[in-house]
């Protein structure tokens, strides 16, 4: 087992897509508000107009190419969390790019020996980007308002559990305390929703201006927000090193580039041609259409990660002919793995065997290795196991009958919003075609696809889950409290996630991790496919110093440089 301390950058919990929806504001007015170094009244003003504002920036700040324009930049009622906040603001602590749980805001902590309790020491002196101090009242405020039912945060049930009460025992130490443990409490306790501002900047000016223009603890905050157009940052001058004492880090102080800019751009010929011109300095996502194009040329430096995704075959294992085993083990057999990579998805991505994928927290190489050598892939092998199932040609046409003479003919579904999912069930079809399974492939429209899942009319599908934590294995898969997908339901199961759940320990939790690990790989209610490569780009003729974490999937600016 990997040894990792107890995780994100982008707020994905993906069991269609995700399960907090990537909402958008679309067309409309382009709104903008005034800088919080000038003032704190609450009072918004109107600001250049978006169709200037699409022309490359004049002053020295970095460009960052962005795709959407956010629902907002509150970290606590947003439903997308990504870089655009995650440099505003900085949680209690930090996960470090080799995995492990650090010091943030909080210089060290301790869990309570039954779980319960986490308390939370904070470092002396902290202060927001317009100097205003930070105390434990501070995260009391900030965690109370993400716990309370009026805030309506679409990410607080998942990442705060079962939070009971915040407590402050002075000015610089705080206790979270939950009804029951919550195994990925810590790991959760890294996210930027998680992260801590100012009450009294809160309230000086109100929920909808911190919305617009939030100023917080981390790297940035927020000057000029044009709608459809780009938001402007101006670096924190408060903001230390020890906030995230990363190894990867080097600047001890503020960042080095003062004024940022995310340039929003939802066309991505666009995108690549304001890239390439220089207009742009750094892509967070590459469509790969253009990966080859970029990768050759020498003025763009390209920095691979590990999305933590796993794309998937789900079986309906309630229905025939999937409720057998060794039908579903067969199939694991029978699947090839490189050529759909290669053809299905360009090459860009690696071949995962078991339910997890190693960004994710509590990944287990061991239980990797045990899922490639439980099933190998071996047509041949498959056959047997499916002959052993019943399963024969009986008449000599290539197609597979049951004892009854009914065809081994099943439908897979798809999703319209999978784009690469045509490719690769193409290739699933023509590789089960080869042990005698006829695939049909049926196209079902995403705003449908998981309640038709849901309600089991399915035989099996195409699709993909995530999260940066273990934890995902209990939504996919408790009988009683995790989605209806696969229909694969054992009480040892049940009984291993919810001990995984509850257990705060990182050793004790990864033996329930690999316990339901095993049991789902010797089950088999799935194929898992692979995961995919992601990259970030940057102009290496413009700006150096760009650092990517993998496992938090975001890319520091810490020690960055403009040229």
């Amino acid at each position: 087992m990997k040894k990792r301390g107890f995780i994100s950058f982008v707020l994905v919990f993906v069991l269609l897509a995700a399960v907090v929806a990537a909402g958008c504001i679309g067309g409309g007015t382009q709104t903008s508000t005034q800088s919080p170094a000038s003032s704190t009244s609450g009072s918004a003003t109107t600001q250049s107009s978006p169709t200037s504002s699409q022309a490359p920036a004049k002053e020295k700040m970095l460009v960052i190419g962005y795709t959407r324009d956010p629902d907002t930049l509150d970290v606590q009622k947003s439903t997308w969390i990504d870089l655009t906040t995650s440099i505003v603001f900085a949680p209690l602590v930090n996960l470090a790019s080799n995995g492990s749980i650090i010091p943030g805001l909080a210089e060290s902590y301790e869990v309570s020996s039954d779980g319960k309790v986490i308390t939370f020491h904070l470092r002396k002196g902290i202060k927001d980007a317009l100097g205003n101090p930070i105390t434990a009242e501070d995260v009391k405020f900030d965690f109370e308002r993400y716990m309370a039912p009026e805030t309506k945060s679409p990410s607080a049930p998942l990442y705060l559990g079962h939070l009971k009460e915040v407590k402050v025992l002075d000015d610089y130490t705080v206790q979270l305390i939950y009804k029951e443990p919550y195994g990925p409490a810590l790991t959760f306790a890294t996210m930027q929703s998680m992260g801590i501002f100012s009450k009294k900047y809160f309230e000086s000016v109100g929920e909808v201006e911190f919305g617009q223009h939030p100023v917080a603890t981390g790297p940035y905050y927020v000057t000029k927000w044009v709608r459809g157009a780009y938001i402007d940052y101006e670096r924190n001058p408060y903001y230390k090193r020890e906030y995230n004492p990363d190894p990867v880090l080097t600047n001890p102080g503020p960042p080095y580039i003062e004024k940022v800019r995310f340039r929003i751009i939802k066309e991505p010929f666009t995108m690549i041609s304001e890239f390439e011109k220089g207009n742009v300095h750094v892509l967070l996502d590459i469509p790969t259409e253009y990966y080859k194009q970029l990768k050759n040329n020498p003025h763009v430096t390209m920095v691979p990660f590990l999305e933590y995704i796993l794309h998937y075959i789900g079986f309906n294992c309630k229905k025939y002919p999937f409720n057998d085993t060794r039908v579903r083990q067969a199939i694991n057999m029978a699947i090839d793995r490189k050529p759909i990579i290669e053809y299905g998805v360009d090459g860009l991505a690696v071949p995962i065997h078991g339910p997890l994928v190693p960004t994710m927290m509590g990944y287990s190489q061991k239980m990797e290795d045990y899922a490639k050598q439980k099933y190998p892939y071996d047509p041949e092998k498959a056959k047997e196991l499916l002959a052993e199932a019943g399963w024969k040609d009986r008449d000599g046409d290539g197609i597979l009958e049951d004892s009854q003479g009914r065809k081994f003919e099943v439908e897979m579904w798809i999703s319209t919003g999978e784009p690469e999912a045509q490719k690769v069930a193409q290739i699933i079809q023509d590789q089960l075609k080869q042990v005698g399974i006829k695939v049909n492939i049926r196209i079902v429209e995403e705003s449908s696809f998981t309640d038709l899942v849901s309600q089991g009319k399915h035989q099996m599908y195409l699709l993909r889950y995530g999260l940066m934590d273990a934890q995902i294995l209990f939504y996919m898969f408790h009988s009683t409290k995790g989605v209806k997908r696969m229909f694969f339901y054992r009480s040892d199961l049940d009984e291993a996630l919810e001990k995984m759940g509850t257990t705060v320990d990182p050793t004790e939790r990864e033996k329930y991790i690999e316990e339901a690990e095993k049991i789902l790989i010797d089950g088999a209610p799935m194929v898992p496919l692979y995961a995919r490569k992601a990259f970030i780009a940057y102009r290496n003729d413009i700006v150096e110093g760009i650092k990517v974490n993998p496992y938090t999937q975001s890319i520091y600016l810490d020690d960055a440089k403009l040229k």
